[in-house]
């Protein structure tokens, strides 16, 4: 874990600089398909010369999946006996030999182009589960434009009010999850603002994502959250359509806030 320091400097730089609450992801760990093939195709050629995937002393092996996933080894400090290494080392081997191997089969039919985009796989619920990057080359690919400006709601403290608040004034921009429908109270009693935002829309989902911070700015949402009741998947292709939600909780858009509408003190 010889760079742990290193990037935990760099990680409490990010966070001085976005102000975003919450763990943020590396930008660094989202690679395209292609990319994660490449990889997995270095982890078998190495298993065919006698090296065993789960092996722990084949630190051959775990520096490479650390070169790939630098945030798994923040991970194994952050969660603990949760996840640790040989999670991680089990982890290797099975997204080597399988998962991504299957891995547009499972998702190809979501995009456009699956090719052009980045994923990564991050620990959540007891598993390592597949992310995408909600970034511009996401954004254009689903909707054709960077340029999809609307009015979105935001449950946030007061400390994230004047995060957001800053991040407008200093041009210093970043996106949060926000959404334009809801049929269940918002789980977190302590987000007691409720804003109107106008914000720039890089992604829109019928249901919520697990969406969560990338240190670019940007955010990733779980790739097994794009399932959906009925035909349709759970990304929204038109989004001035999307406020229809069978999950009955509520719809979720990541948006750069770009003016603050209204402000709403709530008691709850």
């Amino acid at each position: 874990m010889k760079n742990y320091v290193l990037r935990k400097i760099i990680s409490n730089l990010i966070v001085e600089n976005f102000k975003v609450r919450g763990y943020i992801k590396p930008a660094e760990s989202f690679h395209s398909l292609g990319e994660l093939q490449a990889m997995a195709n270095y982890v078998l050629n190495l298993q065919r010369a006698g090296y065993d995937a789960r092996d722990k002393n084949s630190g051959l092996l775990l520096n490479l999946l650390y070169e790939y996933m630098p945030h798994i080894e923040d991970d194994i400090e952050r969660y603990g006996a949760r996840f640790d290494i040989t999670n991680v080392y089990n982890f290797l081997e099975d997204f080597a030999n399988h998962r991504v191997w299957s891995f547009e089969d499972q998702f190809g039919q979501y995009f456009p182009d699956i090719g052009s985009l980045r994923f990564s796989y991050f620990y959540s619920r007891g598993d390592m589960e597949p992310y995408v990057l909600l970034d511009e080359n996401y954004t254009k690919q689903l909707y054709g434009s960077t340029d999809n400006v609307y009015t979105v709601k935001h449950y946030t403290t007061e400390a994230g009010l004047q995060n957001i608040e800053s991040s407008i004034q200093t041009g210093k921009p970043f996106d949060i999850s926000c959404f334009t429908a809801m049929k269940k109270e918002y789980f977190d009693k302590k987000s007691n603002i409720l804003l109107t935002i106008k914000g720039n829309v890089r992604a829109g989902f019928r249901s919520d994502v697990k969406s969560f911070a990338v240190d670019n700015g940007r955010r990733a949402c779980n790739l097994f959250r794009l399932g959906y009741p009925g035909e349709e998947t759970n990304i929204c292709e038109n989004l001035d359509g999307c406020e229809d939600n069978a999950t009955s909780i509520w719809n979720e858009y990541i948006a750069t806030p770009l003016e603050i509408i209204k402000v709403e003190v709530l008691n709850r």
